[in-house]
């Protein structure tokens, strides 16, 4: 997808310059540009992140004395001459408008980054300190601020990134941003975005492309789709990307392997770096797969997980040290529970109808995971993954309780995530959510609903919680979280008003996205489900001011 490129109004009238005190110390090149100057010596490294030759310093003799030191404000994402664009209707003073303050917790740039202007700078900027944060969901976003920081010395990655925080920003829900601010930002993610996809496909044609390049274009590419609300494009390259992993990693997976506990991040000798596997591994899931299947072709999920780590069993320690660590051996347990067996009755091929991410259907999708469960047994009670998982509550009790203690509040979002998704996942490998197939309800399975009705409500309990935090974020992260675990609630379970509950949870996520899940097309197809379940057992409907009391 290419977008259309910035334009000037010609209508526009010239601004006045600024009142700014004159540049009297730094390099003689930031001088004569009348640019602040960081002062590094012997270059300063605005000249070389613009890869500008720097002019060196004046001799002290030369130096004014030092004025006194005065507060410097929070940095601007843009510059004030951009800040300023043409007004869509005559003004005779148009007023600056407001941008995103840049975060000055990271003060070094990789290696070998140059940019193109201070615009596409401030927006690189915004990608490491708020972007980055915000796809990682509170867990570590190494993935994001170093790994793909580092490949920015690679044009085309650098223009994806920018492209993915000026998106991420007209996207966003700041009040405090006019709607011509994000049109502003919006038109210059689509130009950066056309030109990365430009220059992608030039490096196709010359054979200059490596698969460490194109694996993270397939990441940023499928944030931007999912930001511009075009999932079906998204995962495409995602698809695309997972197969040529398979294809490398199958014809020798020693060359691949890496430990997963206590070396995570990058290493030197990995032929593609940990991370960069590990985050294709948590989307390689059988949503994906059924999503982006088309149709007649062979229904395949975990390829990556099961060609490098279906043989290594993890044994749980007594107490995780980190979030990290405990989410490795929770993904361990649920990539072993989910199957890669064909359901009964496949999905109509999502990418062989429409890409418009409004038709996905999730009611369909979450009943044919169902099948797809069933059909190799995995909503059977399996008590090899129920005892692990219950080892893995026991050394995460530690950290849960530490993360509920104000103390703890920094991993509260990341911990809460864990302990929902764990709660699923012994709700799945129990074979809890059979019983809503169920057409005859007997005692003993009646009895056995009840007794997992305390899990449920332990999910929504927290789930709630975690959405009023003041760091959960509404927009789009990267990992899935909580919302498959909802929808399943919501489509699965045997209670009718625990259903209509989790459905009132879904929707006051909205317009959260976790990778493929959508909590706003979830909660729409999960209300036309339940209200066509009522319809059909004639229920009345349940009246949502009644769920928020419970």
């Amino acid at each position: 997808m290419t977008g259309p490129t910035l334009e000037e109004d010609s209508s526009q009238g010239k601004k006045p310059r600024a009142s700014k005190p004159k540049v009297k110390t730094g390099c003689l090149t930031c001088k004569a540009r009348r640019v602040k100057c960081d002062e590094t010596k012997p270059e300063c490294l605005r000249c070389s992140n613009f890869g500008r030759k720097c002019g060196g310093y004046p001799s002290r003799e030369e130096s004014p004395p030092p004025k006194k030191p005065t507060h410097l404000g929070p940095r601007r994402l843009l510059s004030k001459a951009m800040q300023v664009g043409p007004s869509r209707s005559p003004s005779p003073s148009p007023m600056p408008l407001p941008t995103p303050a840049v975060s000055t917790i990271h003060s070094s740039l990789p290696a070998g980054v140059t940019f193109q202007d201070e615009r596409e700078y401030q927006y690189f900027c915004h990608f490491r300190d708020h972007t980055s944060i915000e796809f990682s969901a509170g867990f570590e976003p190494t993935l994001w601020n170093v790994l793909v920081l580092q490949a920015c010395d690679n044009a085309s990655i650098r223009q994806l990134a920018t492209a993915t925080a000026a998106l991420n920003l007209a996207m966003g829900s700041s009040q405090n941003m006019g709607e011509f601010e994000k049109d502003s930002h919006h038109q210059y993610a689509l130009q950066q975005y056309g030109e990365a996809l430009k220059g992608i496909r030039e490096m196709v044609a010359s054979g200059q492309d490596s698969i460490r390049i194109a694996l993270i274009s397939a990441l940023l590419i499928f944030c931007f789709e999912s930001l511009h609300n075009e999932l079906g494009r998204g995962i495409v390259h995602i698809q695309s990307a997972v197969e040529m992993i398979v294809k490398r990693i199958s014809d020798a997976p020693q060359s691949f392997y890496f430990p997963r506990v206590k070396t995570l991040g990058i290493r030197e000798s990995s032929r593609i770096e940990d991370d960069l596997l590990t985050a294709f591994m948590r989307l390689d899931q059988p949503t994906l797969t059924l999503l982006g299947r088309r149709e007649d072709t062979l229904v395949v999920s975990n390829r990556i997980f099961n060609v490098l780590f279906s043989q290594e069993h993890l044994e749980i320690p007594r107490g995780f040290a980190t979030i990290g660590e405990a989410r490795v051996y929770l993904e361990d347990i649920r990539w072993r529970v989910l199957s890669t067996g064909q359901p009964r009755q496949l999905l109509p091929g999502f990418q062989a109808t429409n890409q418009d991410s409004s038709n996905m259907g999730f009611s369909g999708l979450t009943l044919k995971l169902k099948e797809w469960y069933e059909s190799s047994g995995i909503l059977n009670a399996s008590s090899d993954q129920s005892i692990e998982l219950a080892h893995w509550h026991d050394a995460f009790s530690a950290l849960l309780n530490h993360a509920m203690s104000p103390a703890g509040d920094f991993i509260f979002i990341p911990a809460v995530t864990l302990h929902i998704q764990a709660l699923s996942t012994g709700l799945l490998a129990d074979g809890y959510f059979s019983l809503s197939g169920s057409e005859a309800i007997t005692e003993a399975s009646s009895s056995r609903a009840e007794s997992r009705f305390p899990t449920i409500h332990a999910v929504l309990r927290l789930a709630r919680r975690m959405i009023d935090h003041p760091n959960f974020t509404k927009g789009f992260v990267f990992d899935i979280g909580t919302i498959p675990s909802l929808v399943s609630i919501v489509m699965l379970c045997p209670e009718r008003q625990l259903r209509w509950e989790a459905l009132d949870v879904l929707k006051s996520m909205r317009p959260r996205k976790e990778a493929v899940w959508d909590s706003a097309i979830a909660a729409e197809e999960g209300q036309r489900f339940l209200e066509d379940k009522d319809r059909a057992a004639g229920l009345d409907m349940i009246d949502p001011d009644l769920l928020g009391s419970r």
